[in-house]
């Protein structure tokens, strides 16, 4: 492995070497193991991303890897993510070189495209080097997120009824479009850099995510009106034992009602039928709403993270 140039990435080739590199990440940064192999493998395999293009790894001056860089772009949230993986013996030098080769690959994108974009990196607390190579290039103004977990071993406080309020798994087709509609009006108001999107792209997106499992994951009802969702994953189960709550929701004009506790109640009890000891979420530091319901049911702050993002313009 040379350690003159950025290297194409052949997930067959090196997805465990970036495993290991986002395994000793995350040991460095947040004192525990997060990341699974199936989660790299899943996000160099999105639907759209060809790895040798949009993905790089980066030797050291001994040839072994010190990082790796890939480009993503979700359904419903506007411009690209930098998914960068800085080891341990990383320096901020090299994240900078790897969020550039990020830079290029979109400025080619935008290059064929009308108006401007946007660029963003989300990394923890502990990850310094990265932090300062994100602040190096250019990116600025971190929107702050804090991981909680909550263990499930314990004694569940029961998910009390709510009169005529219904959670149940989404069956079918028709179930997915009403649990993507419930998606795109509970986060319309408050999530910053969110937009409406199209069924079928989400969809794509949806069912090739690491660690899906839609019998995990639920839709709210009352009187046979859905009103809430909750997009649980596996994505943690390796590493963690725990089901992630990747996104959880209940539309604005339900609200107030105790329908996002009976929503969030009635998952932890599935997870742990299912076996799992854990859930995990990240939530937005300033969702004080969440922040209490979480906190009143037993979820606690494990760490912070920031979403830090830098505005493309087309050359």
């Amino acid at each position: 492995m040379s350690a003159s140039a950025l290297i194409p990435v052949d997930p067959g080739a090196h997805t465990d070497v970036i495993w290991q590199l986002a395994r000793d990440r995350d040991l460095a940064a947040l004192g525990r193991v997060e990341t699974t192999r199936a989660w790299i493998a899943g996000r160099l395999s999105t639907p759209g991303l060809d790895p040798r293009h949009y993905a790089r790894l980066l030797p050291g001056p001994d040839g072994e890897p010190v990082g790796a860089l890939w480009l993503s772009s979700a359904s419903g949230v506007s411009g690209w993510a930098a998914e960068l993986v800085l080891g341990p013996r990383g320096s901020a030098a090299d994240g900078a070189r790897l969020l550039s080769f990020a830079e290029l690959r979109c400025g080619e994108i935008l290059a064929g495209r009308q108006g401007d974009g946007e660029l963003s990196c989300f990394v923890s607390e502990g990850e310094k080097a990265a932090r300062e190579a994100l602040r190096t290039c250019g990116f600025g103004s971190p929107h702050g997120y804090y991981r909680m977990a909550v263990t499930l071993d314990g004694e569940l406080p029961p998910a009390g009824p709510v009169p005529g309020a219904v959670v149940r798994a989404p069956l079918g087709e028709p179930d997915l479009r009403t649990f993507h509609a419930v998606k795109n009006s509970a986060y319309s108001a408050e999530e910053a850099g969110k937009r409406e999107d199209e069924f079928g792209t989400w969809l794509e997106g949806w069912r090739t995510a690491p660690g899906v499992d839609p019998a995990q994951c639920a839709l709210l009802e009352t009187d046979g009106t859905a009103v809430g969702f909750a997009n649980i994953t596996d994505r943690m189960l390796d590493s963690r034992n725990a089901a992630y709550v990747q996104q959880i929701g209940v539309v604005p004009q339900a609200r107030q009602r105790g329908l996002g506790s009976l929503l969030l109640l009635s998952v932890m009890h599935e997870a742990r039928r299912r076996g799992r000891t854990g859930m995990v979420l990240t939530v937005d530091t300033a969702n004080s709403p969440a922040l209490a319901l979480y906190r009143r049911l037993g979820w606690r702050v494990e760490s912070r993270f920031d979403d830090f993002r830098r505005a493309l313009v087309r050359g």
